[in-house]
């Protein structure tokens, strides 16, 4: 993915959060002199650099970085069996390890009853650098960490600070997209850098240079973050509530998760995912016919949260997202089909018959004959050369 190609590979390189970035420099020196800081906690919107910032922070100095993910902390005997030890040694390769607690604020609470005491145990006890990941500083959620860290905010970037970094990935893509493009998607990321690349990345694959490419682009949740939040929870309540939160129209949503579950999934996880994915598509289809549309909750549960759980453990098959092929193949067949409307438009006229008509009992002879037979005869039916092509 085009995020993980052009993460920044220094604090330099982040782009944006000047006081941020000078903030996590005084942190990584104090750790150069031999000191264990106080732990800091980075927290702002989503999107906006905070966990590239911390893998930056790592680079920079030469520390080890060990982030610790959901599964990683959510319970007292996972803490003090497999990260207290962590936090008591020296890296083997690294003179420093750098210990960062991501989302902290969202996995709260699904800690146990001794989960938040190890932490602080950990965090007084520590011989390593420890920081913390957060969207709010001020959730009660985490409130019982508030003066145990020094908090560093990252704010929102700004729409030219983004559309200079998109802008730089494009030339170097060598991608075939309009400036006119590249200012929507950063005007539509509301300074969610991460959201912009991914968009960036989604026009490219569209293979459009219009702002069509940009059809598909929830505001609220962008359709790589529902995906993540489908594939990658293993949450009941955050994939249907990303799923449902999603602008996105239902049956684009099942082309997307269709497409992309080989992406995610070994085969015997892929087989029930796809078994529910047909029951939620079963679902709509009647909801659809009926009018009856409370059915699509269910729906909505089975393609969201059903694909969900229905894996068997963590994900770790990690590939790129797909664009569905049945999306794209319309993209690039637009213009050809647009012309045979048109041409079955006048042919209707001429031929005083039906679009259906034309469509099942003209056409299929037409494309029979040979080209040197057809292109005139289409063509003293009134129609131009890109209307015959649309038909053959």
């Amino acid at each position: 993915m085009l995020c993980e190609k052009y993460a920044p590979a220094s604090l330099n390189s982040i782009v944006g959060n000047r006081q941020a970035i000078e903030a996590l420099k005084r942190f990584g020196e104090e750790i150069l002199q031999g000191k264990i800081p106080k732990p800091i906690m980075l927290y702002g919107p989503s999107g906006v650099g905070k966990t590239t910032s911390a893998i930056a922070l790592a680079s920079t100095y030469g520390f080890g970085i060990l982030l610790l993910a959901a599964s990683d902390y959510r319970d007292a005997d996972t803490l003090n069996r497999k990260l207290l030890p962590a936090t008591q040694s020296r890296g083997l390769f690294a003179k420093t390890n750098l210990i960062v607690f991501d989302e902290i604020d969202e996995l709260s609470e699904k800690f146990d009853k001794g989960a938040q005491a190890a932490i602080l145990s950990m965090v007084r006890s520590s011989k390593q650098p420890i920081m913390f990941i957060a969207n709010d500083y001020w959730s009660q959620k985490i409130s019982f960490l508030r003066q145990a860290v020094v908090p560093v905010e990252f704010k929102q970037l700004s729409t030219e600070e983004v559309l200079g970094y998109i802008t730089k990935i494009a030339q170097k893509e060598h991608a075939n997209i309009g400036m006119d493009v590249l200012r929507e998607i950063a005007l539509r990321s509301n300074g969610d850098m991460r959201g912009a690349i991914n968009d960036l990345e989604f026009a490219i694959s569209g293979k459009s240079n219009s702002l069509e490419a940009l059809g598909i682009r929830n505001r609220k949740y962008e359709i790589f973050k529902v995906l993540d939040s489908i594939f990658l929870s293993r949450s009941f309540g955050k994939a249907l509530a990303a799923f449902e939160n999603s602008d996105v129209e239902f049956e684009m949503l099942l082309k997307w998760i269709d497409e992309n579950i080989p992406n995610r999934y070994g085969a015997d996880d892929a087989s029930k995912a796809y078994a529910l994915l047909a029951h939620a598509s079963m679902y709509e289809n009647k909801a659809s016919r009926l009018s009856y549309y409370a059915l699509r909750k269910y729906a909505s549960v089975l393609a969201s949260a059903g694909v969900s759980v229905s894996a068997s453990g963590y994900v770790t098959r990690l590939r790129s997202y797909s664009f569905p092929k049945q999306i794209k193949l319309l993209s690039e067949t637009k213009e050809s089909r647009l012309a045979a409307s048109s041409a079955i438009a006048k042919l209707s006229k001429r031929m005083h018959a039906s679009s259906r008509k034309l469509r099942t009992e003209f056409l299929p002879f037409l494309k029979l004959m040979p080209k040197d037979v057809a292109e005139p005869l289409l063509e003293a039916m009134g129609l131009s050369k890109e209307e015959a092509a649309g038909l053959r």
